[in-house]
């Protein structure tokens, strides 16, 4: 009964200890803000909305193609290998699994988004304080303060991804990809008062105290989902061809960065051909076509190659580009008027550009064959340039496949 009593208390206590209610990760930004004294309004709104977008179409998107695929031979009456290299990783190649065969994937990803623009997420800042509206009880303005404002952001990623492809035909491949995300979000909003001034906007120098407020939230829930099929064409010559078709299923949590929020269809083209019998360079190109928003679609283009070192050992290299066609939604709300030398002018909310941009990676990796037809694989995601909420050193990748 004691034990049971003293459960009892700390449980409680617990409980009283905890919020009220949990806020989703968009809303961490405005809720900062708040509780540093700024009511910002629709730009934080639009902060916490354009992070959101952006957060869940940078998580990489692990290949569903198979390190072994085969062809069902009647005369012999047994499968034969068709590829002849192990395959790439971030890459789509042409071959498909085989009719009758399926392939289960396995992998984890920790993915770090600390950069936006080549700047750390730790220190966003604009280089002019912000004008913020001084009222009375009433809601009437009286006047006008200038503050610094300073934001510092980790937004961490842990992805176990779950793929099952299956060959309907011998030409015909589906496939579903099931990611579970872990995300460790916090951040920080610091703000000083820098200058004050009546309604007239003429400011004076008046600094004040430093304020400062950090909520951090952790997340788990199913990702977007992707369903995938694949359809190997006739080759010409030594030179493979398929099409593809992705469909991206808003099936993960936009407010918690975990989905994109929309749906999304995503024709494909896939190239290959085989040098010297152990090196395969590759060519993807496709579209993702969003279904709320047309403007909103991204063109998507890959090059790569793979190098079988030994028949059990295989190294996967790869540039991954994506543009979009336009910049974030509704980035003209996440200005706010800043006190500028040249006096107060609508800027971007800590000096972000959310605008068009364009994102090159380069993906190095190796597969590793251990038993029969299971390998594991291992895999590295640099980013060429600075562009958008990004990674600043590398993201690692690991995973185990099998083909049945």
């Amino acid at each position: 009964m004691r034990a049971l009593r003293a459960a009892g208390i700390v449980l409680l206590a617990a409980l009283a200890a905890s919020p009220a209610h949990a806020i989703s990760l968009r809303d961490t930004f405005p809720e900062t803000a708040r509780l540093v004294g700024l009511s910002g309004g629709g730009a934080f709104d639009a902060l916490g909305d354009a992070i959101a977008d952006t957060a869940a179409r940078n998580l990489p998107v692990v290949s569903g193609s198979a390190g072994f695929t085969y062809r069902y031979n009647p005369q012999l009456e047994v499968f034969e290998r068709t590829s002849e290299t192990l395959g790439p990783l971030f890459l789509e190649r042409p071959d498909t699994l085989g009719q009758g065969k399926f392939n289960i994937n396995v992998s984890y990803q920790y993915v770090d988004l600390n950069e936006f623009d080549g700047t750390s997420t730790s220190g966003l800042q604009a280089s002019d304080p912000i004008i913020v509206r001084v009222a009375d009880v009433t809601g009437t303005t009286i006047g006008f303060t200038a503050n610094s404002l300073r934001y510092d952001f980790s937004l961490i990623n842990h992805i176990v991804g779950l793929s099952f492809t299956y060959g309907v035909l011998d030409d015909l491949d589906v496939n579903v990809l099931l990611p579970l995300i872990w995300t460790d979000f916090s951040v920080r909003a610091t703000t000083q008062q820098q200058f004050v001034s009546g309604t007239d906007l003429v400011f004076s120098p008046a600094p004040g105290p430093t304020m400062s407020a950090k909520l951090s939230e952790t997340k788990f829930g199913v990702g977007d989902i992707f369903l995938r099929a694949k359809y190997q064409l006739a080759s010409w010559n030594t030179w493979r061809n398929a099409l593809g078709l992705w469909l991206r299923l808003p099936s993960g949590d936009k407010d918690n960065f975990q989905g994109t929020g929309s749906f999304e269809a995503s024709p494909f083209y896939y190239g290959s051909t085989v040098l010297w019998g152990r090196v395969e360079p590759h060519v993807n190109l496709g579209i993702d076509l969003n279904s709320d928003d047309v403007e909103q679609s991204d063109a998507r283009y890959d090059l790569g190659v793979d190098v079988d070192i030994t028949p059990r050992i295989g190294v996967a290299l790869g540039f991954l580009g994506r543009s979009q066609f336009s910049g974030t939604p509704n980035a003209d709300q996440a200005q706010f008027l800043h006190l500028t030398p040249n006096g107060p002018q609508i800027r971007p909310l800590l000096g972000l550009d959310l605008g068009r941009k364009d994102f090159y990676d380069f993906s190095f990796g190796t597969r590793v064959v251990v038993w029969r037809q299971i390998m594991v694989f291992a895999n590295g995601i640099v980013a060429m340039n600075d562009e958008g909420l990004r990674n600043d050193s590398v993201i690692p990748m690991a995973g185990v496949e099998g083909t049945f």
